[in-house]
Parts: structure tokens; C-alpha cells; sequence
């Protein structure tokens, strides 16, 4: 069996999923705090790792999606046609393996956490685990619809604006009381969805040499500034809506998007990015489990076997899924039509 990146995908673009999806995947298998999955102290070099790439994970998924978008943007007269796509991408995978997931988290010994099983409903509507960003995701495809609907980033100034509108907005408006529908993760990642866009769509301002040594030593402050605060382990929250968090992802992913390159294993790896994202818990969490009843402590082991686990076992779930036309479109939200690997 034998699987092929589709020949019209711009691989170097599949190279930088390649990217994000390990950095997420090491994210989770560290864990945000001391108190779950490795549960690293505080003063670790593990939390040092963990903090030093956190403000590019997301956003540089976001990015992505912005730009891949813009190849194919949302047809005029189209919206609901455009949406109903999304529903079935998105919220339907969102649902049956969230669903999955909180019902092996109550069966299975071990997990870092359990939800009540009488608040499941809960999960469709607020943030739950890592399903918060396909909803945040959701979100932002109604947005930029609407905004290109009406053209409103049909021209490089018209998404200037929009792009300095969206980023006053991620680092200002409060938060509602209730995190619905994972509202606070949209208006977090917008201004980076945009930002693919006119990546894509205004390309030869985001090759322009002077712009891009601009925004080099922007990056450099920038991250000198935050290497400065991990250092010395200052009160900030770096991943707090603030204008330093959007200068050195937006600057930083920039820069990968100009350098980018065709990087074949990342590139085949970055082909399987959604189902690693959907399904990379039941790799670490299985990996982390299995390893701590053997007595394997060693943070390192487990680090490595958790990653390599997070990355290869969606891969084999989403190879076996592809096997039903049923179950792809209910887990990876693909149409049942559709034929992605050919098999010899």
C-alpha cells in the first residue's frame, strides 16, 4: 500500500502542516502544566521547550488555513453551499471523535482527566480538550465568507484594514463570561487566518526583500524579548491576547512562509495533518498509559514514545477509516465520493 500527496498541492506548504502538526502533537504530549500529561515542573527545561514555541503552534495552523482558503475562496452566491462543506469537514468530525474521545476517557484507567458523562452536551458548545479549535475554526470560516462575500479584502488595502481591525480585536475585547462555542480561541486566531490570505493573495508584498528584513529584526526583538521573560521566569503570560504574542507569530510565520521549502518526510507527514490533529491523544494518552503501568517513569522515553505514538497511530487510524466510505465521512468529515490514497 503505497500513499500519494495529491501532485496539485503546493508540498512546501504541506512541509510547514508538517511542522505545526509536530509541534502540537510535542505540545500535548508535554502537557500546559504540572499537573497533567507529563506533568513537567514549572522551572523544567521541558516547560522551557513547551513555552518557547507556544505562540507559533496555533497560529501557524491558522495561517495555513488562510492561505490554502485563498486558493480557493468561497464562490459568490455560494456561502451556504461553502458552509455545508464546512459543517461536514469540521463539526461533524468534531463530533464523533469528541464524542469517542470522552467515552474512552471514562473507560479507560489512567487519563489525566474525566468529564461527567451527564455533560456531554457540553462539548458541542464550549471548549473541550483539543476539539476547541475546530469550532474556533468553524467560526472564522463563517467570518471570512461574509467579509469576502462582500469584498471587503479584495484589495491589499481594504486587507490591511481588516487584518489591523481583527488584531485590535484579538488583544482588547474582554471576553463574554462564557467561552461559547469557543468564541475567545476565534477571535484569537482571526487576525492569522487573515494573514494567510493575503499571504496567498498578495504575494509580492510578502516577497518583497525590504519587508522581509523588516520583519527579521522585528522577529529578533520580539523573541529576545520573550527568551528574556522565560529566562528569568517574569509574571507575563505570553499567550495572553497582547500585541508582543501577534508581532512574533505573525513575524515569524512570515519568514517560514517566504524561506519555505519542499521537505519530502515533512511534507507526506503534513498530508495526514487533520487526522494527527483529531486523533494524536489516543496515541500519547494510550503510549503514556501503557508506559507508566510498566513502571517507564523516564520523562524523556516517555516524551519520544509519546510523539512518535501521537504521530504514527492517527495515521494508521485514518488509513483504516479510509477503508469505509461511511466511516471517513463520519471521523475525517471527507466525502464519501472522494478517493484520497490509491492503493496498489
Amino acid at each position: 500500500m503505497q500513499n500519494k500527496v495529491s501532485k496539485t498541492k503546493d508540498l512546501s506548504i504541506e512541509t510547514l502542516r508538517g511542522i505545526a502538526i509536530i509541534l502540537m502533537v510535542a505540545g500535548h504530549v508535554i502537557g500546559t502544566n504540572s499537573e497533567e500529561r507529563l506533568r513537567v515542573n514549572e522551572d523544567s527545561g521541558w516547560r522551557y521547550f513547551y513555552r518557547s514555541f507556544e505562540y507559533l503552534r496555533m497560529p501557524l495552523f491558522t495561517v495555513i488555513s488562510g492561505f490554502v482558503y485563498s486558493l480557493r475562496p468561497v464562490e459568490y452566491g455560494n456561502i451556504f453551499k461553502f458552509l455545508m462543506g464546512k459543517v461536514r469537514r469540521i463539526l461533524l468530525p468534531m463530533i464523533t471523535v469528541g464524542t469517542l474521545h470522552l467515552i474512552l476517557q471514562q473507560i479507560i484507567p489512567g487519563t489525566n482527566s474525566k468529564s461527567d458523562i451527564t455533560d456531554m452536551w457540553k462539548i458541542y458548545l464550549f471548549p473541550y480538550e483539543h476539539f476547541w479549535f475546530l469550532q474556533s475554526i468553524f467560526l472564522i470560516f463563517i467570518f471570512i465568507a461574509i467579509i469576502d462575500h462582500f469584498q471587503l479584502i479584495s484589495t491589499e488595502k481594504k486587507w490591511l484594514i481588516v487584518f489591523i481591525v481583527t488584531a485590535i480585536g484579538r488583544s482588547f475585547l474582554p471576553p463574554l463570561g462564557y467561552n461559547y462555542f469557543s468564541y475567545e480561541g476565534f477571535l484569537n486566531l482571526l487576525p492569522f487566518f487573515v494573514l494567510g490570505c493575503g499571504i496567498e493573495r498578495y504575494r509580492n508584498t510578502f516577497t518583497n526583500k525590504s519587508i522581509i528584513r523588516g520583519l527579521l529584526i522585528l522577529f529578533i526583538v520580539v523573541i529576545t524579548v520573550h527568551q528574556y521573560l522565560l529566562v528569568n521566569r517574569t509574571e507575563i503570560n505570553f499567550l495572553e491576547n497582547t500585541l508582543l504574542s501577534l508581532m512574533a507569530a505573525s513575524s515569524g510565520i512570515v519568514l517560514l512562509f517566504y524561506i519555505r521549502r519542499n521537505i519530502s518526510v515533512l511534507s507526506k507527514l503534513g498530508h495526514f495533518a487533520y487526522g494527527i490533529y483529531l486523533f494524536h491523544v489516543f496515541g500519547t494518552a494510550g503510549s503514556r498509559i501503557m508506559l507508566m503501568n510498566l513502571n517507564i517513569i523516564n520523562t524523556t522515553v516517555l516524551f519520544v514514545i509519546g510523539l512518535l505514538a501521537g504521530l504514527g497511530v492517527p495515521i494508521l487510524i485514518e488509513l483504516l477509516l479510509e477503508r469505509s466510505k461511511v466511516l471517513r465521512m463520519a471521523f475525517l468529515g471527507l466525502q464519501m465520493k472522494t478517493v484520497i490514497y490509491q492503493r496498489k
